[in-house]
């Protein structure tokens, strides 16, 4: 099998953090690898939004489906 495939089924999702902070260093390369998702006619057509403010995760939560464990990560990318 090779390797992009491989990436595809071995990827997972996670919902449950821990404490540790995350530093500016490991914030700026999850930016950058966001930014490199590919897009349709390479048009760009989304935004990233950087948030670390706990009340705007807390909301975030509630209007995302109540989805809690978005307002438990030290940051959320929504894209």
């Amino acid at each position: 099998m090779n390797q992009t495939i491989q990436d595809l089924f071995s990827r997972k999702s996670t919902r449950v953090f821990t404490d540790d902070p995350i530093t500016e260093g490991e914030r700026k390369i999850i930016l950058e690898s966001a930014l490199q998702a590919p897009t349709a006619g390479n048009m760009t057509l989304y935004s990233i939004l950087d948030i670390q403010e706990q009340d705007l995760k807390e909301e975030l939560a509630k209007r995302c489906d109540n989805q809690p464990f978005i307002a438990k990560g030290a940051l959320a990318i929504k894209g």
